[in-house]
C-alpha cells in the first residue's frame, strides 16, 4: 500500500508558489475571469437597469427609512437578472475545471508551463462531466437522506410515546450528524476523481473508491488541516485589514463612515457609481488573486496525494471498480 504523508500534500500549494511566484498574478486575473466575471456579468450587462432599481433605495437608506425589497422596479430587475444566473451555473463549472486541470497540471506536470498550465480542451470538458456527477450524487444522496432521516425520527419519536419535542430534536441531530459523517466520509473516498481525470485523460469517478481504499483516516486529517488553515488565513486577511484600516485613519470613525455613505446616497447614482468604481475593480483585483490563492491552497494537497498514491506501480494499476 502506497504511503500518504498530510505535511507533504498540505504544502503542495506553498511549495507551488514558492517555485513559480509569477503563478499568483497569473492565476489571480484568471480567476478573476474564469470566477468572478461569470457572477458579475449580469450586472454589468444590466448596469443601467441596477441603478433605476436601486436608486430608490439608496434614497430610502439615506433618509434613514427602510427601503422595499418587493419594490416594481426591484422585482422586475430580479426577473431580467434570472437568464445571467442560469447562465452562471455552467460558466461557474467550466472555471472551477479550467483552475482546477491548471494546478493538476502545475503539480503533476511542471514543466507543462504554456498559457501558465490555464487551456480547455477534453480533460476540462471532462472535468464538468465530473462535477456534474458529483452534484448529481449529492442531490440524490440529500433526497434520499431527507427521507430517510425523516421516517428515522418519526419512528424514535413513536416509540417515544409521540411525546417530547425534546426527544424529536436530538434524534433530528443525531441523524443529520450520521448523515454529514457518512456524506465526509463519501466526498473524501471521491476525492481523487478529478485528478485522476485529468492526468488519466479519461472520465473517473467511481475508480477513485479503489485508489483511497484504506487512506480515509489519511485524507480527514488532510481535510481537517486545510479547514484549519483556511481559518487561520481568513483571521490573517482580518488582521492585515484592520491594521491597514488604523494605518489609513478609518479605525474609530464607523460613525464618520456612515455618515458619508449616506451623503454619497443622497447623491445622483451616476456620482455614488463613478466614486465606488475604482474601489470595486481594485477590489475585484485582491479578491481575484486571493481567491485564486486560496483555491489553490485547497486543491494542491488532494492533488499531491493522487501523486503519492500513484508514485507506485501497483497503485498505478489498481482495480477500477473495487469497492470497500
Amino acid at each position: 500500500m502506497a504511503k500518504v504523508s498530510i505535511g507533504t500534500a498540505l504544502g503542495a500549494g506553498f511549495r507551488l508558489f514558492r517555485a513559480r511566484p509569477g503563478l499568483i498574478p497569473a492565476w489571480g486575473l484568471a480567476w478573476l475571469v474564469l470566477g468572478i466575471l461569470p457572477q458579475v456579468l449580469g450586472y454589468l450587462v444590466l448596469w443601467p437597469d441596477l441603478l433605476a432599481a436601486y436608486t430608490p433605495v439608496m434614497r430610502d437608506l439615506a433618509a434613514g427609512l427602510d427601503p422595499d425589497p418587493e419594490g416594481p422596479a426591484l422585482v422586475a430587475l430580479q426577473q431580467r437578472m434570472l437568464p445571467w444566473q442560469l447562465l452562471q451555473f455552467p460558466l461557474a463549472l467550466a472555471g472551477q475545471s479550467i483552475f482546477f486541470a491548471a494546478v493538476c497540471r502545475a503539480v503533476l506536470t511542471p514543466s507543462d508551463r504554456r498559457f501558465a498550465y490555464l487551456r480547455f480542451g477534453r480533460p476540462e470538458l471532462q472535468l464538468v462531466l465530473v462535477q456534474l456527477a458529483i452534484i448529481g450524487i449529492i442531490i440524490l444522496t440529500v433526497v434520499a437522506a431527507l427521507i430517510l432521516g425523516t421516517f428515522i425520527v418519526l419512528g424514535i419519536t413513536l416509540a417515544a410515546g409521540g411525546q417530547g419535542g425534546d426527544v424529536r430534536g436530538l434524534a433530528t441531530f443525531g441523524v443529520a450528524l450520521v448523515g454529514m459523517i457518512l456524506f465526509g466520509w463519501a466526498a473524501l473516498r471521491l476525492s481523487m476523481a478529478m485528478p485522476m481525470t485529468v492526468t488519466e485523460g479519461r472520465f473517473r469517478l467511481l475508480e477513485s473508491w479503489s485508489l483511497t481504499r484504506g487512506h480515509g483516516w489519511k485524507l480527514f486529517g488532510l481535510a481537517v488541516a486545510l479547514v484549519a488553515l483556511l481559518l487561520l488565513i481568513e483571521v490573517a486577511v482580518v488582521i492585515v485589514a484592520v491594521i491597514l484600516a488604523v494605518v489609513g485613519g478609518v479605525a474609530g470613525s464607523l460613525a464618520g463612515i456612515g455618515a458619508h455613505l449616506q451623503a454619497l446616497a443622497a447623491q445622483p447614482p451616476e456620482a455614488w457609481a463613478a466614486q465606488l468604481a475604482p474601489w470595486a475593480v481594485l477590489g475585484l483585483i485582491l479578491y481575484g488573486m486571493l481567491a485564486a490563492v486560496l483555491q489553490t491552497l485547497m486543491a494542491a494537497p488532494f492533488i499531491d496525494v493522487y501523486r503519492q498514491l500513484t508514485a507506485g506501480d501497483e497503485a498505478q494499476a489498481s482495480p477500477a471498480s473495487t469497492w470497500a
